[in-house]
């Protein structure tokens, strides 16, 4: 299942590239052209657009309609990612220096900024009717919105000693299913479909948070192209491993936890990392993010089973994708 949902993701999302080109061609101002260029070609498996090209195609709309959509949310989870890195002092993204190390922070900002306006200049021309380029903005601002109300609460959590698995599961449906599901939202409404809407969004507050369990899980298992092993850890993060260990562990054990997750980043050593991750282990931490994951994958097909069944193929293939796969 894994290859061909990887076959399905680089045949589609080759689609896409021409169109950012057009709004942000490869040639153009220094330190803003080429920097957007020298992110986007460092990989991404392109999951966003191809759900919803995939979507509006499974709905019957024209692909050729969904396909400046599709590059916005693309671009809309790329710009996410660039300001990430320079919230969280990540030096690596897709195991090449991020580009706020390579242009610098100032240059930084700026490239995401610009990537955030472009996103909008893909919609407003697009081959569709205004009220649907207006739906489709309204739900791009929303999930914006919701987006960043889930980075504060990432950074927020950052400082809690005592993190509960409801404040987790807020964070990780603000921060991670918002933007997951926006492209299938979007791929509904280009195909005429809205009544759709709120049952994809139902579908990726559960297939959201488990794309994010398992991303917890990689990063301390292969790694997520930055570099080491245990970034999230270096940054702090109430991961889902910490929230379960922290509840389970001895009172040494548990200030011995935050007292590591607390340090600066350049402080937090390799044998610091390694203390985690033994006890994640001793508490089944790490398969209870796993089966947390595949609990949410079984809720989200349950949601998709009244969906157009050629849909809830799509979604419930992808669902499966996103906490199997291996990078």
């Amino acid at each position: 299942m894994i290859p061909e949902v990887e076959r399905i993701l680089k045949e589609k999302g080759e689609l896409i590239e021409k169109e950012i080109e057009r709004v942000i061609p490869r040639k153009g101002i220094r330190n803003l052209n080429d920097a957007v260029w020298y992110h986007l070609d460092s990989g991404g498996k392109r999951i966003r657009p191809v759900l919803a090209i995939l979507t509006c195609e499974s709905l019957g709309g024209d692909v050729n309609k969904v396909l400046k959509f599709a590059a916005a949310c693309e671009l809309l989870h790329n710009w996410l990612l660039i300001h990430d890195d320079i919230q969280d002092g990540d030096k690596i993204r897709r195991d090449k220096p991020a580009v706020w190390v390579k242009y610098g922070i100032d240059h930084g900002i700026n490239i995401g900024d610009f990537m955030s306006e472009r996103v909008y200049n893909l919609i407003i021309n697009s081959d569709i009717d205004d009220n649907t380029k207006l739906k489709l903005i309204s739900e791009i601002v929303e999930t914006c919105s919701k987006t960043a109300e889930g980075q504060a609460l990432d950074m927020n959590l950052r400082k809690n000693n005592d993190p509960k698995e409801s404040d987790y599961m807020e964070m990780i449906e603000l921060k991670t299913a918002w933007y997951l599901t926006l492209p299938m939202v979007g791929g509904s409404i280009i195909a005429d479909k809205p009544e759709l809407t709120g049952k994809i969004k139902e579908f990726g507050m559960k297939a959201g948070p488990a794309f994010q369990m398992a991303d917890d899980l990689l990063d301390l298992t292969k790694g997520k192209g930055r570099g080491e092993i245990g970034s999230d850890i270096r940054e702090g993060k109430r991961s889902i491993m910490v929230v379960h260990c922290s509840s389970k562990c001895e009172s040494k054990e548990k200030n011995k936890l935050f007292e590591i997750l607390n340090k600066p980043r350049e402080k937090t050593s390799k044998e610091d990392i390694s203390y985690i991750k033994k006890l994640f282990e001793k508490y089944g931490s790490l398969d209870y993010a796993k089966n947390k994951a595949k609990s949410l994958i079984e809720e989200s097909k349950k949601i998709t089973k009244g969906m157009p069944e050629k849909l809830r193929r799509i979604l419930d293939q992808f669902a499966e994708y996103l906490v199997e796969r291996k990078k």
